[in-house]
């Protein structure tokens, strides 16, 4: 059985139930996980990728706080699961629901506009073993994702966001394009990540050098 659970519903009316959600200020990620109930794990990626890939003024460390249960669930999709389960330590985890709402409103006008253009075709790439590769994809996207480098988070985030709504949508043409983009977003962002961190280490020996 595949693990990810079509809803019959487009996204937008998937988060539109979101935002009217009972639940105000913070909450914790595993209640509102429980909350979205067994939809699917595509959907709760696509929740935690948003803030990431919409341009809204974010919250310091946001980028770790959804990249970490990002990967986990990312992961059992590629091992095939068909129930979440995230670890105590990060269900515990709390984040603002109400900046989240703000999010998904502000995402709205983009979300429809893109809807137009979705609808289920090529569905043997959101299923199986391919649905399996794309959760192994979003993983290292991911990881990616929470590393705690400022500005690091957009091209990742938006990578996610265009594979989950993808397998959402059940639109195999999205998801290829969504690996092709992805792909081009790990290469860039390795580049960077190796520039920084030689960047730094020249700093740092540079500055060992000068005290001795």
């Amino acid at each position: 059985m595949s693990q990810i659970q079509h809803d019959a519903r487009r996204t937008s009316d998937l988060l539109r139930d979101i935002t009217t959600s009972p639940h105000q200020g913070d909450v914790s990620i595993g209640d509102f996980v429980s909350l979205l109930g067994d939809r699917s794990f595509a959907l709760v990626i696509l929740i935690f990728a948003l803030p990431n890939a919409v341009p809204v003024p974010g919250i310091p460390g946001f980028s770790t706080l959804t990249g970490v249960p990002i990967m986990l669930l990312a992961l059992q999709i590629a091992l095939g699961r068909d129930t979440i389960w995230l670890p105590e330590r990060v269900a515990k985890k709390r984040f603002s629901c109400t900046f989240l709402t703000k999010v998904i409103n502000k995402a709205m006008p983009a979300m429809l506009w893109i809807e137009k253009c979705l609808h289920p075709r090529w569905v043997w790439v959101c299923e199986g073993i391919s649905e399996r590769a794309i959760g192994m994809l979003i993983v290292v996207l991911a990881a990616i994702l929470a590393l705690p480098m400022p500005g690091g988070n957009f091209l990742p985030g938006l990578s996610i966001l265009l594979l989950a709504l993808a397998l959402l949508e059940k639109d195999g043409k999205l998801a290829l394009a969504g690996v092709i983009f992805s792909v081009g977003s790990i290469v860039f962002m390795y580049k960077v990540i190796v520039f920084v961190i030689t960047s730094l280490a020249g700093w740092f020996i540079n500055i060992m050098g000068a005290l001795l």
